[in-house]
């Protein structure tokens, strides 16, 4: 099976005098956190996609309002019930069925961290944090990695869909290199064995990945023989 070129698709992005050091594939490393609601861009809708969704809201508004055989909203021939009786059972009812989850969720977490170790260090306004936003924002799906005597970027496709189509490749993020203090490799006994942290100037640091070690190594070692 030939091996994938990732150093054409990256030459392509460099600026003018600037030498590619060394070019792999970007493998999105498991159990890295979520990116909260607020520090992620909106998503642009298809005309096709905004009528279906606004044809569902109707039949949604149409089926939440009452019928005809109700009063006021209240189901006609019902008994109700206390205000103050329903929000002490709804209370309780909510905390017994939020307990068994946030203890499977304890779990679910331990054992990803047992897996796949801590995954970034530092907060959204850090360097890591601020990387992890700018991938996930720039969508499609990351493919390449490169490193130069001027920066680390890597290159997302936004041709995403079933249908094959010709790739469409974007700067997702770039980091300069006087930003960085490390590519420190922190290959896995277990799958995937290509991880590497990217550790900044401001201590703060994200695990990214190759889908081999040996890229890995050659990316680590690209950046140690500057």
């Amino acid at each position: 099976m030939p091996k994938t070129d990732h150093v054409t698709p990256c030459r392509r992005f460099l600026h003018p005098g600037e030498a590619l050091w060394e070019a792999r594939d970007y493998s999105d490393y498991p159990d890295l956190p979520l990116v909260p609601a607020p520090l992620r861009a909106p998503r642009k809708r298809s005309s096709r996609a905004t009528g279906l969704l606004g044809k569902l809201s109707d039949i949604l508004d149409k089926a939440s309002q009452p019928s005809a055989g109700t009063v006021a909203g209240r189901p006609s021939g019902s008994r109700l019930l206390d205000n103050r009786g329903t929000r002490v059972v709804g209370t309780v009812a909510e905390g017994l069925n939020e307990a068994p989850e946030n203890v499977e969720d304890a779990l679910d977490d331990a054992a990803n961290r047992a897996l796949f170790g801590t995954t970034m260090e530092g907060d959204w306004s850090s360097m890591a944090g601020r990387f992890l936003v700018q991938v996930t924002n720039a969508g499609g799906t990351p493919r390449h990695q490169a490193l130069t005597d001027r920066r680390l970027f890597v290159l997302t496709d936004q041709a995403t869909g079933r249908r094959q189509r010709e790739p469409e490749l974007e700067v997702a993020v770039q980091i300069q290199l006087s930003n960085i203090a490390d590519l420190r490799p922190r290959p896995r006994m277990t799958f995937p064995r290509g991880r590497f942290d990217l550790v900044f100037v401001d201590g703060s640091w994200i695990a990214l990945c190759c889908a081999f070690q040996e890229d890995m190594r050659a990316m680590v070692a690209a950046f140690h023989g500057r």
